[in-house]
């Protein structure tokens, strides 16, 4: 998945030149995943083992990368198969995230949880930090670059490979089959309206899910734009784009690792610190022409952003009913998509005054947020 926040970008931007194809790719994933993500939660409280929507979930991506590969071969990719490729993925990821979340408290318990989703975002951060930054070397150092995209063909490889590892690897994880009790039989429809109706009439979760929204929604808009900064604003090749994302997935790593450190106190609090740290450091960002200054406050944006992302999915766990936890966690992905829709407007405007405006713009928005929850104790004093 890291790696394909690297390539897949990467790719549009050396073959169309444009921030509004950047921002296509990015909303055609999430067009989907507002139709499928609901579906997935139902799926994911419905099966009698997650692990199995995983399993299927890891194969399709494999079927999907392994064509890339083909096409890049081939000479023939075109931005259009890449928009196909994200629709397709889109709707993986929808079926798969919902299980993903909600399969951790089955393993481990509630007591254990905010360790056990901190311990998670360490292993995603840790090849957030590795694979953005092997796959960008992958590519420079086998000649790609302006009008050469022959080389991305092997990071396709290599990610058909890592997928295949992941659907081998789940098979081997132990839960027990749920009861046909623990199961619901309702209509899927029917079911997708009582998770919206619990989230509506649930105070906590409804706060939780709108402001994470928000707070996602302001702190993402400079990751999609990331592969053109690089490119005209910072004037670096693929390689240093790999890198600059790893160096985001390091501080990220550090962050994820001090949460799976911490006892369940104060959460809402540091959530919140967290996120005016990467706000700051992200509004620093868009103002810096310097690559290696660059570098160094995307570290404090992963930083604050593994708070964030770390600490809100805990809390929602920690407040859902059992009964709705695959749904709740499908509504929280289906923020993601509402984002990645949402930010096509960005994209544009990224277009028309250039990037830095854009992600200036995001963190300001950021901040002010983040400043507004500090005064409100009804999300502030969270546990």
């Amino acid at each position: 998945m890291n790696i394909q926040m690297f390539v897949r970008g990467w790719l549009v931007f050396e073959i169309t030149g444009s921030y509004e194809k950047l921002g296509w790719m990015t909303a055609a994933g999430g067009i989907v995943g507002l139709i499928a993500a609901p579906l997935g939660g139902v799926v994911a409280d419905r099966v009698r083992q997650k692990k199995h929507v995983l399993l299927l979930s890891g194969a399709a991506n494999a079927i999907v990368t392994l064509t890339m590969a083909y096409l890049i071969t081939c000479g023939q990719l075109t931005f259009e198969h890449l928009l196909v490729a994200s629709v397709i993925q889109g709707l993986v990821m929808s079926a798969m995230m919902p299980a993903r979340q909600a399969i951790t408290k089955d393993v481990v318990g509630l007591d254990l949880l905010t360790n056990a989703i901190a311990l998670t975002a360490t292993g995603m951060n840790g090849t957030r930090l590795l694979l953005p930054g092997l796959a960008g070397g992958m590519v420079a150092a086998l000649g790609g670059g302006p009008g050469h995209i022959d080389p991305a063909k092997w990071v396709y490889v290599m990610m058909t490979m890592l997928y295949i590892a992941s659907a081998i690897m789940i098979m081997r994880v132990k839960l027990r089959d749920r009861m046909d009790t623990e199961i619901s039989s309702g209509p899927m429809f029917k079911e997708i309206r009582a998770g919206f109706n619990y989230v509506l009439q649930t105070p906590i979760i409804c706060r939780l899910l709108g402001y994470n929204f928000l707070m996602a929604f302001f702190g993402m808009t400079y990751y999609m734009l990331l592969p053109g900064f690089v490119k005209e604003v910072l004037d670096a090749g693929p390689d240093k784009l790999g890198l600059i994302m790893s160096i985001a997935g390091f501080g990220s790593l550090a962050g994820s690792l001090a949460i799976a450190s911490l006892p369940g106190r104060n959460r809402a609090k540091i959530l919140l610190s967290g996120t005016l740290l990467m706000a700051v450091a992200l509004l620093l960002f868009s103002l810096s022409t310097h690559y290696w200054l660059s570098l160094a406050l995307l570290t404090l944006v992963g930083l604050g952003s593994s708070a964030r992302m770390s600490l809100s999915n805990v809390l929602i766990q920690t407040h859902v009913d059992d009964d709705f936890r695959g749904r709740v966690m499908s509504i929280h992905m289906l923020e993601m998509a509402v984002i990645s829709v949402g930010i096509f407007p960005v994209s544009l405007f990224a277009d028309s005054f250039g990037p830095q405006w854009a992600v200036a713009l995001s963190a300001f928005c950021l901040i002010i947020l983040v400043l507004f929850l500090f005064t409100q104790p009804a999300y502030r004093d969270l546990d």
